[in-house]
């Protein structure tokens, strides 16, 4: 799976990757970059060795949504332009439109998917 440089991560979340386990530092294990903006705020959890993720938005400290353990990742590539910043994640398979994670000005969220039934 190709990805942007560690640097590039903290700079497009403001802040490091941290890890459920003290002893597990990048890029070992499921790392999780968490950023706020008024009163949304987003958790990006990555496995960079197995290239899986996860993606939780909070409103005002609530759940939101979730979208767990995506797989199969071809890529991640931080998108800058103008006032706009924010993640794309390309899948291996040409099926699924990229999920793309704005995180400036604002935090959103924007997949195509499929009806269920339809995969």
């Amino acid at each position: 799976m190709e990805m942007p440089d560690l640097a590039d991560l903290i700079w497009l979340f403001e802040d490091d990757p941290f890890s459920e386990y003290e002893d597990m530092a990048w890029p070992v294990g499921l790392q999780s970059f968490r950023l706020r903006r008024g009163t949304r705020e987003v958790l990006f959890s990555l496995d960079p060795t197995s290239g899986e993720a996860y993606l939780t938005m909070y409103e005002a400290g609530e759940e939101t949504m979730s979208i767990g353990r995506l797989r199969r990742l071809e890529s991640l590539t931080v998108d800058k332009r103008d006032e706009y910043e924010g993640l794309v994640l390309l899948f291996a398979s040409d099926d699924l439109d990229p999920l793309r994670l704005q995180t400036r000005p604002v935090i959103r969220l924007s997949w195509n998917v499929m009806p269920l039934g339809a995969w």
